[in-house]
C-alpha cells in the first residue's frame, strides 16, 4: 500500500485543516442552541408557516421541534452544513486521485516503477476513503464532547449521533467517487470536479423541489439526498439506503473508472 500511504502522508496537512473547520463548525452550530431553545413554541410554528420545499431541504420532521436536541442538531448540522463541508472534500480529493494527478504530469514517472494501473488507481482510491474515514471521525467526535456542554446532547443517543456522522459520510463517499471516476476517464481534475458538483446540486435541487410537484417522484429511489434526508436519524434511525445505496453505487464508480484507466492511453 506503498502508494496509498504517499497520498495520505501528502494530504495529512490539508486534512489537518479541514478537520479545525469541521470542529468550528460542529462548535458554532451547537453553541448557538441555548438560544434556539429559549424561542420554545414561537419558533416551531413560524418554522411550520414555512413552504415545504424548505422543510425538506433541511429534513424538517413536524413531529420533532426544532427546538429539541435532535432537531436542531439535524435541521443545523445534518441536513446541510456537515454534508456540505464533507461533500467538498470528498469531490476535491476524489478528483486528485487520479485527474489532478495525471494532469499534474505526475502520472507516467509513477508507472515508470514496477507497478500496475489497477493497483494505483485502487491505492489511490483507497486512500481517498481513508482521508474522509479520518474527517468524519473529527466530525463524529466533535459531535460528542462539544454537544454536551451546551445541552444539545439530551435525547440524542451517541449510537445515532454516529450513525448520522457515518451517513454524512456515505454521502460524501458517493459524489467522491465520481470525482474519482471522472478523473479517471478523463485524466483532468476539472471535468471530474464539475460533474461531481453538478450531482450533487441536482440531488439537493430535486429533494428541495420534490414537495412541491409529482412530476419528481420517481427520481427519489435514485436520489443519494433522498436516501439521506428522509428521516430524523437522531431519533429514527439510519436509513438503510443512505449507507447501503452510497457504498454500492461507489463500489460499481471505483469498478468502472479504474477499467476505464486501465485502457485509455495516457494525456
Amino acid at each position: 500500500m506503498i502508494v496509498a500511504t504517499r497520498l495520505i502522508r501528502d494530504r495529512l496537512r490539508g486534512l489537518l485543516w479541514w478537520s479545525v473547520g469541521m470542529i468550528g463548525l460542529v462548535l458554532l452550530t451547537v453553541a448557538f442552541y441555548p438560544a434556539v431553545k429559549d424561542q420554545g413554541q414561537a419558533l416551531n410554528d413560524l418554522l411550520n408557516t414555512l413552504p415545504d420545499a424548505f422543510k425538506s431541504a433541511i429534513g424538517y420532521d413536524a413531529r420533532i421541534p426544532l427546538t429539541s436536541p435532535p432537531g436542531y442538531l439535524n435541521a443545523r448540522l445534518f441536513a446541510i452544513l456537515a454534508p456540505v463541508l464533507a461533500l467538498i472534500f470528498a469531490i476535491g480529493v476524489g478528483a486528485q486521485a487520479i485527474g489532478g494527478l495525471e494532469e499534474a504530469d505526475r502520472m507516467e514517472p509513477l508507472l515508470a516503477n514496477p507497478i500496475t494501473r489497477k493497483r494505483l488507481a485502487v491505492e489511490r482510491y483507497a486512500a481517498t476513503v481513508a482521508l474522509l474515514v479520518g474527517l468524519i471521525a473529527v466530525l463524529a467526535a466533535a459531535s460528542v464532547v462539544l454537544s454536551a456542554p451546551f445541552g444539545a446532547l439530551e435525547g440524542v443517543s451517541i449510537a445515532g449521533l454516529v450513525g448520522a456522522c457515518a451517513a454524512v459520510g456515505c454521502l460524501a463517499m458517493f459524489h467522491g467517487s465520481i470525482a474519482f471516476a471522472v478523473g479517471a476517464a478523463t485524466g483532468r481534475r476539472g471535468p471530474a470536479i464539475g460533474a461531481a458538483t453538478v450531482v450533487a446540486v441536482a440531488g439537493y435541487l430535486i429533494q428541495s423541489l420534490q414537495p412541491l410537484t409529482d412530476l419528481l417522484d420517481p427520481f427519489r429511489f435514485v436520489n443519494p439526498w433522498h436516501w439521506y434526508l428522509q428521516r430524523n436519524m437522531l431519533v429514527d434511525g439510519v436509513p438503510p439506503e443512505a449507507v447501503l445505496g452510497p457504498l454500492g453505487v461507489s463500489a460499481v464508480l471505483l469498478a468502472v473508472g479504474v477499467a476505464i484507466f486501465r485502457r485509455r492511453d495516457l494525456r
